[in-house]
């Protein structure tokens, strides 16, 4: 019999399918449970989001737990369900002092690493968008806003901090650690909704891995090590960074199995959560960087909806067969036929590979335009 996994977090389907791929039999908690990841594992859908996870915690079978994103912004609920089954990552002592973005900033500071200038309130700063407002629980870049003066941010205190916006191009650094150390597994090109957008910096995909000069792979390398030993990281975790004048800067550290790592995991064939529960459980790491398998790219790319709809029977039963007889699903997250889908929010994530990077946004693209059609005449 497989090993059961509780898998717990805002989505758990990404994580969900990579313990498949390791061996394991795993159980979800999230928010949306949809149709494919029911399909793969028991999965329970939580409206009272993130205390309601708990409850799924208290009935689950005995295994040890594992969290996926925006769980880092409640240390506490972490702990309560750590108290009651084993926990694979990070520890919610840990996630406080790695969630403090000044903490951050002094410990790169203190080794030499380029990182964004950062502030508790708005005092002094030019309101010209030259500095971001992020929330303290954003998750997904999903409260990340230009500082213009705007009033709702200007307390700060333990809702909002503000970093210096460093432009160029965004990324995201996939690393696995254990015992102080940590091995790069993959860099990846970050997909945001962009300016037209009332969530510019929201997550809408990755492409990748990106493939690097030695030196940069060094950077890398270095900001890993500097995380996993400062703050006792454990297990998987994420850099979203900023590639500005040559410089790596980084701009936040998410402790846990991050958007991007199922990009590194269809390029070098890995298991992530495979990775993450050996450095977890016997702290073993891989000894270097995985080899990509596949001259091409991969990407994926969340569709949001631009209009109000109802998922048809006709659109669910297509999303169902997309991932027929292929290893890797080309659609993910996939809504079960009657969900009511809003304008702005995220309908599902779609996948390709190309030839180059070029080619792969053109078609992610187009299929984002083919579904947004699609989805518009279920209305």
């Amino acid at each position: 019999m497989p090993e059961p996994l509780l898998i717990l977090g805002a989505s758990a389907r990404a994580a969900a399918f990579s313990a498949r791929r390791a061996g394991f039999q795993p159980v979800c908690g999230d928010l949306f449970a949809d149709a494919d990841l029911q399909a793969c594992c028991t999965a329970v859908a939580v409206t009272d989001y993130p205390d309601g996870l708990e409850q799924v915690a208290s009935e689950a079978p005995p295994a040890a737990w594992m969290y996926t994103g925006g769980l880092e912004n409640y240390p506490q609920l972490v702990e309560r369900i750590a108290r009651g089954r084993p926990l694979l990552g990070v520890g919610s002592a840990e996630l406080q002092r790695v969630r403090d973005p000044r903490l951050v900033a002094a410990a790169l500071q203190a080794s030499g690493l380029p990182v964004p200038a950062c502030q508790s309130t708005s005092s002094g700063l030019p309101a010209d968008g030259s500095w971001l407002a992020k929330g303290r629980r954003s998750s997904g870049g999903g409260q990340v806003f230009a500082w213009r003066g705007q009033r709702r941010f200007s307390s700060g205190g333990d809702a909002w901090y503000f970093q210096r916006r460093i432009d160029g191009q965004p990324c995201a650094a996939l690393f696995v650690a254990a015992c102080g150390r940590a091995v790069l597994l993959g860099v990846t090109e970050q997909l945001l909704l962009g300016q037209h957008s009332d969530r510019p910096y929201s997550y809408a995909g990755s492409i990748g891995p990106l493939r690097l000069t030695p030196e940069l792979t060094g950077r890398f390398e270095c900001l890993g090590n500097v995380l996993a030993a400062d703050f006792q990281l454990t297990g998987l975790f994420g850099v979203d960074a900023v590639f500005a004048a040559g410089e790596v800067w980084p701009v936040e550290i998410n402790p846990r199995y991050p958007a991007s790592a199922e990009i590194v995991e269809r390029a070098t064939g890995a298991s992530t959560v495979a990775l993450h529960v050996a450095a977890c459980r016997e702290a073993m790491l891989p000894s270097c960087t995985p080899a990509i398998i596949s001259d091409g790219w991969h990407g994926k790319r969340i569709l949001y909806s631009r209009c109000n709809a109802v998922v048809s029977e006709e659109l669910a039963r297509q999303w169902f067969e997309l991932n027929l007889a292929t290893p890797w699903p080309e659609a993910a997250d996939v809504p079960a036929a009657g969900a009511e889908i809003g304008a702005g929010q995220p309908v599902m994530t779609l996948f390709a590979q190309a030839e180059d990077r070029t080619l792969l946004r053109q078609v992610l693209a187009e299929r984002e335009e083919f579904w947004q059609r699609r989805l518009a005449g279920a209305r």
